[in-house]
Order: C-alpha cells, then structure tokens, then sequence
C-alpha cells in the first residue's frame, strides 16, 4: 500500500504523456469541424460555435479569442493583444473573468489570414450584421465582460465530442488547446521544419514550441524526401 507521502507526489513523478497522444487525429478535426458547420446552419446566433471554429483554424490560446474585437480584424491580419483570463474562487469571491491588456508574453501578435480564415470572418461578418449589429467585439455575450467565456467555448466542444464518440481521456489532456498542437504541427511540418516561424504565428519561443506543441514530422512527407533524395544521389 502506497505511503502517504508517495501519494501526496504521486502526480509529480507520473510520466508526462507524450505529445502526440494530445491531439486531435486528422479525422477527428474533420468530424468536429463539420459538425460545428451543422450546428451553425442550423443556430446561426450561436457564437460559440465560430468562437471554436476560430480557435481551431488559427491555434489561438483560448483565452485570446473571447477579447477579439472587430477592430482587431485588418485586411491581411488579425491582431492578438489581449486575453480572458480565469480568476480563480478566493474566499466568498466566486470564480469570474476578467479582460487584460496584454497576452500571456506580454507581446501582441499579428495573424495573417490566409484564404479559410478570411472565408471564415466573412461569414461571421454576416452572422454580426444580423444578429449582433451593436457589438464591438467578434464574440458577445449577455455577461458583464460584454464577450463569450472560456469555459462557454469548452463546454461546447465537450459536448460535440461527446455526440461524436471521440473520447476525452483525462490522461491524454486533449481539450481545446488540442487543436494549438494541431496547427503548430502543420505550420512546422509545411514549412520544412521552420520552428521560428511557427514559434512567431502562434506565440512561443521556438524551443517550447519544440517541446510542447511539435507532435513530429510528418511521415508520409518524410519517406518522399528521404526517396527524392537517394533519386538524385544516384544520378550521374
């Protein structure tokens, strides 16, 4: 039987679970976006559902995309310089969010947006213009901070994953921020392997996106680049 002391460590010597086993596989991407495209025909008011979106095609930190306002929104980028962030229950004071004036590096970034994404804001433009003509930001909400809550954005995705049957599997800690390995993955591997421009998309050094995002080459990409190569060794 463990001791006491074993067990008040036991979450500190428990090995880390690797990256690749906290992402979303390609195919469960495709159900979930696909299924938020449904739900969105179906609710077009429910920000939500392109809150998540947003956060699936730009890798964003969660807590970045609830701030958006449409000033924010530029021709060829989008400009992340605040977060949402959880303040935590203390005493009689219940949990609550608040706004602030910076990202977690305390550095702003700016999004290209690339053809899907400017697709994407296009038809959120639409859904504003109907629905939401007064607001200011990208993603309101009925609340004090006048925008959409992190835990709104999760609950959502918690429950499009639960009528998909993709599991969530508290020791893969897959969740939202999932999706942030998703996209650092495919820049890095798109771009032969360039970390810093990965790291300067999505707001990391290089050597943390390395460590914490990267889940790896991409095989299929690797195999034809390691054949390409013997191709042209064995030419004269």
């Amino acid at each position: 039987m463990p001791s006491a002391s074993l067990k008040k460590f036991n979450d500190m010597v428990a090995k880390e679970v690797e990256i690749d086993k906290r992402v979303h596989s390609d195919a469960e991407e495709k159900l979930i976006l696909d299924e938020i495209h449904r739900h969105q025909r179906r609710k077009p008011y429910y920000i939500p559902a392109y809150a998540l979106e947003m956060q699936i095609l730009t890798g964003t930190r969660r807590g970045e995309i609830p701030p958006l306002r449409k000033t924010d929104v530029h021709e060829k980028y989008i400009e992340f310089s605040r977060e949402q962030i959880t303040v935590k229950k203390f005493g009689d004071r219940l949990e609550y969010f608040e706004i602030v004036d910076h990202t977690k590096t305390y550095r702003n970034r700016y999004f290209p947006c690339s053809d899907i994404l400017r697709e994407f804001l296009e038809r959120l433009s639409a859904v504003h213009e109907k629905y939401y003509p007064d607001s200011i930001y990208l993603f309101p909400a009925d609340n004090d901070n006048g925008v959409i809550t992190n835990n709104t954005v999760y609950e959502y995705y918690r429950r499009i994953c639960n009528k998909l049957g993709i599991k969530l599997c508290r020791d893969e800690i897959k969740g939202t921020h999932s999706f942030r390995r998703n996209a650092i993955t495919d820049v890095v591997n798109a771009s032969g392997g360039n970390l810093v421009l990965a790291a300067k998309l999505f707001g990391n050094s290089p050597a943390v996106a390395c460590k914490n995002y990267y889940t790896g080459i991409n095989e299929s990409d690797a195999l034809a680049a390691l054949n390409r190569r013997r191709l042209s060794q064995g030419k004269s």
